[in-house]
């Protein structure tokens, strides 16, 4: 039985009546001294975070004027839940939780809030410039004249015009009607917003509107005969995202440039537990996150694949020839047929111009018109202080920063000796491999219900929206091996040929098993981590027991750390093999090895696969676009 309470969407518009000014941490352009918050493209708005530490304070000013007990924000040790010894002196049932009705609404270090904002936007379509500077000087008490050295400049919004800002409130089925009560009093108590408040900055209107639920129908998804289906995950990011963990070895937060797929397994458990009236496992539940042959979720990136360690590029001038730069080109085939013929491989530059040093490559990239395209991702740096309830000013030793992506990926593109400014919203794409029964539970899952992912997601951050197809497979694994051992032996030809050159001849058949994430390896004796993925280790995962060698591996580690949020516990600390580390094999028979790979390539390699770890692919086409195939593709577009 699922649970009848429903979310209540609100939308808000606060119309600012003077000029507006909220902090910003980063570097102005203006050479204010003070600069006020904008997105990436340059357009004003109100940070979630900030209306919603406003909002929870003049929430707790009503509720003192009632008799409800309200903990003392923002410190953590002051917080809730509130010691058992003070819940016995409580009189009223009322009283007796261990939360008290502010950090019911807004949450608390020890529970998630039942509010979720958005950031306020600027609904106004402006052409024209959007702030002015503004001059400002201390007054010496004393000599009633300006203060020496005490000059300052502050950037705000237009005085007195007009600016609408809008945004949404998601509050969650679980809040009382005396709650929400509770929340409509305390938007119609903030008057004010941002800094200078006193001094005639921030003075605002919130209009609030209810609205109906978003509703979106789940897409049809064709399953196939197996017992799985591959379902294609897009994600396009409404507002910040953060995606990253902490660091195993500190309390920073580390910035990884896509989603985790155990962000997407973990929003699904959390909804599918919601709808629970007991909150206790069904089948369907059991079947997709707790059994052994469970749903694997990959991760979510900006590119279809990674690029392989092997990838090579100048380091003056770094990048694809797509992007203007003298290109990127993959050194596995020279570097292996180099090391038979016990030569020493030294590339340089592929551009005349150039010949300059290389370096290794990495990140993700997808097909371009021509050739391949570089996709990455622009980050945001947030800085958040918690305002001290009594002075109103910052908290001491509570300022802290967070680094998310950016849901708009802007480029600055050069027109008639003239830059403009090219902005599009980023979607990132991945994949999922689903037990056929449960395809279009799944579906509907991530489409109508899923709308926030990562940290943050009460302040603003996280907001996404998911669609859901099937996955089209665009080449099959044999033709790939095929294709990559032709390229491979045209190499191995050419150095063959070459005077004063002994190489043994080209026999039988080579693959590559490519990480597209990060993966956790367990050495054959079941315990010990490695770095490396051998010959052993294939044998033990494929089940298959034909001569199989490691050619070569150019992988690289590092750890990995998280949070459970279920357990609310730190997840153990991972060694791990980076994405795009490369793997050679050797075998005689490739034939009785297709059935296990492809199976592999399906299912991952390494621990945690359900959560995203292990995505391989077998042998990348990226492997073909060799040095020499770069000069060509170059020379025809010339």
């Amino acid at each position: 039985m699922t649970n009848p309470t429903t979310e209540k969407q609100w939308r808000i518009i606060a119309t600012v009546d003077t000029a507006l000014c909220i902090g910003d941490s980063g570097s102005s352009e203006t050479g204010a001294d003070k600069s006020t918050v904008k997105t990436s493209d340059g357009k004003l708005y109100i940070p979630a975070s900030t209306l919603k530490g406003i909002w929870r304070h003049a929430c707790e000013a009503i509720a003192r004027s009632h008799p409800h007990f309200v903990c003392n924000s923002p410190r953590a040790e002051n917080m809730c839940p509130r010691p058992k010894e003070e819940l016995e002196k409580e009189n009223t049932e009322a009283m007796r939780n261990d939360h008290c009705i502010i950090c019911q609404i807004f949450g608390s270090p020890a529970s998630e809030s039942r509010v979720f904002i958005s950031d306020l936007t600027l609904g106004n379509d402006l052409g024209a410039e959007t702030t002015v500077i503004r001059s400002g000087v201390t007054i010496n008490r004393g000599r009633r004249v300006a203060e020496d050295q005490r000059l300052y400049f502050t950037e705000t919004s237009l005085p007195n015009a007009g600016f609408e800002f809008t945004g949404d409130v998601t509050i969650s089925g679980e809040i009382s009607d005396e709650q929400t009560e509770l929340l409509s009093a305390g938007l119609k108590y903030i008057h004010a917003i941002g800094s200078g408040k006193t001094r005639g900055l921030g003075w605002l209107k919130i209009e609030q509107i209810n609205r109906p639920s978003d509703s979106q129908e789940g897409q049809s998804v064709e399953t196939d005969s197996e017992g799985y289906a591959e379902l294609l995950i897009k994600v396009t990011l409404e507002s910040p995202i953060l995606t990253g963990g902490r660091k195993p070895s500190g309390q920073a937060v580390e910035a990884v440039n896509y989603i985790r797929g155990g962000l997407i397994r973990g929003a699904i458990a959390k909804t599918w537990l919601a709808d629970l009236e007991s909150n206790e496992p069904d089948a369907d539940f059991e079947q997709l996150f707790l059994n052994e042959d469970a749903g694997i979720f990959r991760n979510c990136t900006p590119g279809t694949k990674v690029l392989p360690a092997t990838a090579t590029g100048c380091k003056d001038f770094s990048g694809f020839l797509a992007d203007r730069k003298h290109g990127i080109f993959d050194t596995l085939f020279e570097r292996i047929v180099s090391e038979k013929a016990n030569w020493m491989y030294q590339p340089n530059c592929p551009n005349p111009d150039c010949g300059g040093r290389v370096e290794s490559q990495g990140g993700f990239y997808e097909a371009a018109t021509d050739s391949y395209k570089e996709k990455y991702l622009n980050t945001r740096l947030l800085t958040r202080v918690a305002i001290n309830r009594h002075r109103k000013v910052a908290e001491d030793e509570l300022l802290y920063h967070l680094t998310a992506i950016d849901p708009v990926f802007v480029e600055i593109e050069k027109v008639n000796s003239q830059e403009k400014i090219k902005s599009e919203k980023v979607i990132l794409r991945g994949s999922a491999r689903i037990p056929s029964d449960l395809v279009n539970k799944v579906t509907q899952t991530l489409q109508q219900k899923v709308k926030r992912l990562g940290g943050g997601s009460s302040r603003g951050l996280g907001k996404v929206c998911i669609a859901v197809d099937k996955q089209q497979v665009s080449d099959t694994l044999s033709k790939r091996i095929k294709v990559f051992n032709e390229g491979l032996q045209a190499v191995w030809k050419s150095y063959a040929d070459l005077p004063n050159t002994e190489i043994d001849p080209f026999e039988s058949t080579y693959f590559t098993i490519n990480l597209q994430s990060d993966a956790i390896l367990t050495a054959e004796d079941g315990w010990q981590r490695s770095m490396v993925l051998t010959a052993p280790m294939l044998k033990q995962m494929t089940g298959c027991e034909t001569e199989v060698t490691l050619i070569r591996s150019f992988a690289s580690y590092d750890y990995v750390g998280g949070w459970n949020a279920a357990w609310r516990l730190p997840k153990e600390t991972e060694l791990v093999t980076k994405m795009g580390s490369v793997f050679m094999f050797h075998t005689p028979n490739i034939d009785s090895w297709m059935s296990a790979l492809q199976t592999l390539e399906n299912n991952g390699i390494g621990n945690r696969r359900e959560e995203g770890f292990g995505q391989i692919l077998i042998c990348d086409p990226f492997h073909l676009h060799t040095r020499d195939m770069l000069k060509q593709n170059k020379e025809e577009t010339e």
